[in-house]
């Protein structure tokens, strides 16, 4: 009889010490079973070339420091005109006379446009969210005016969805250029990688 209640309270024990013990949630069942998404068709804001001019300006894109972002531009000597009309050289500005030398950022998007270096605080810089791909330029293919420098790499980034992407030209010493491409389609970017680049330096994911 001893020995039929003692193996009854060893049944209790056993029982008492399995409704004490946590329960793995579902939750983690389940993600533990899932596959991984899909990866990201860019490279992470925070991928670095080992260049030191093109790492520099990734270090300034990611961190969102926008104050060494401007300090990283490398400004263009154009000459100004005094014609009206879209596209062409720098505008002058009143009282300068058609020809004066002046220092510019360029800007290419729909149309194409300049800030003085006396205005470089007014630009915002950019707002992306990772590295498509940078390359060495091939300078004889992308042909270009003077105060549209295409310089000697470029950094393509990509952007929110339905937001164009991003180029910055970089030249010997910072950005000579700032590029928005509204075709921000994988074939698209490629298509532009394939036809400008010399040497392609990181390349596209997708």
């Amino acid at each position: 009889m001893k020995g039929y209640f003692a193996v009854a309270l060893m049944a209790l024990l056993i029982l008492g010490m399995a409704a004490c013990s946590p329960a793995t949630p579902a939750t983690q069942e389940i993600a533990s079973t899932l596959p991984p998404g899909p990866a990201e068709p860019y490279h992470t804001l925070t991928t670095r070339t080992g260049m030191e001019s093109i790492d520099q300006i990734l270090e300034a894109v990611s961190s969102r420091d926008v104050q060494s972002l401007r300090f990283l531009v490398e400004f263009t000597n154009a000459k100004c005109t005094q014609q009206d009309g879209l596209g062409g050289p720098p505008k002058c500005r009143e009282g300068e006379p058609d020809g004066t030398a002046v220092e510019v950022l360029a800007f290419l998007s729909s149309e194409g446009s300049f800030l003085r270096k006396d205005e470089i605080d007014d630009w915002s810089g950019i707002d992306v969210l990772g590295i498509y791909a940078v390359y060495e330029v091939n300078s004889p293919v992308v042909s270009s005016e003077q105060y549209y420098p295409v310089g000697k790499y470029a950094v393509l980034f990509v952007s929110e969805e339905n937001q164009p992407a991003v180029a910055l030209r970089i030249g010997g010493s910072g950005i000579v250029r700032v590029d928005d491409i509204f075709d921000s389609s994988p074939e698209s970017l490629n298509a532009m990688v394939e036809r400008e680049a010399s040497t392609v330096i990181l390349a596209p994911k997708s």
